[in-house]
């Protein structure tokens, strides 16, 4: 719009000043040039210096974005892995009877250190970094399995009270409770029968927790042999029993 206007004003001028001779009017010619010149050169400069300002929001963007990414915290599991859940001694004694490590099987209501139910039922909400269920197995039938699980305390209760109402024995251990069960059927097969042994004892929540109150239920079932002994050994190698 700008230009138009000019040009009309320049039309104008030059007529006005033919007769004052062709070099006036060149003069004239010239500035108008100029003038147009500058016009478009200051067009061009803004244009420059808003794709710029663009390009550097982009790439804050993308700074931005990139960082938030990389800055992200990283969900550390608060129980070990299989290999890592026992003493080198107890290993060397699952070997020694000829018993093989097949990792977590938990799941669809079998393979954790219990066969009631009700607990069962409350090992299946753990999260999966804040619980592992570890399976040796003796072949032909028998096994063990131990469970260890990271919960808020005041969901612990439930657990506690089942086992004060199946145990048959109740002792205090550490800092925490041990409750032994001399045999339980499972649930999805009676025919299998193994004692348990349930320790239960405070412990530091992990931060991937909100809660600021926690503890640590290490339990396990054994078919052949001393679930208490496999807890007791888990508890030490967590930290959870001195």
């Amino acid at each position: 719009m700008r230009r138009r206007r000019l040009s009309g004003l320049a039309a104008l001028v030059v007529a006005g000043f033919t007769l004052s001779g062709c070099a006036t009017v060149e003069g004239l010619v010239g500035d108008v040039s100029a003038l147009f010149g500058q016009d478009e050169q200051s067009t061009a400069d803004t244009a420059d210096s808003s794709q710029t300002d663009t390009d550097a929001g982009d790439n804050t963007e993308v700074t931005e974005q990139e960082a938030a990414e990389t800055d992200s915290p990283t969900v550390v599991a608060a129980v070990p892995e299989c290999p890592d859940m026992f003493s080198a001694e107890q290993r060397s004694a699952f070997e020694s009877e000829g018993r093989q490590p097949e990792g977590d099987r938990s799941g669809d209501g079998y393979n954790y250190g219990t066969t009631n139910q009700d607990l069962i039922t409350v090992l299946e909400a753990v999260r999966d970094d804040l619980s592992v269920s570890c399976t040796w197995y003796l072949p032909p039938e028998f096994g063990s399995t131990t469970t260890i699980a990271v919960l808020a305390t005041e969901r612990v209760g439930d657990v506690q009270t089942t086992l004060s109402g199946v145990a048959d024995s109740e002792i205090p251990l550490g800092d925490g409770s041990l409750w032994t069960l001399d045999s339980s059927s499972s649930n999805i097969s009676g025919e299998y029968i193994a004692n348990e042994a349930h320790f239960i004892a405070p412990t530091p929540c992990p931060q991937s927790l909100a809660e600021t109150d926690c503890s640590v239920w290490i339990t396990s079932t054994n078919s052949a042999g001393s679930s208490e002994e496999l807890t007791r050994d888990a508890a030490s190698v967590f930290g959870a029993l001195n």
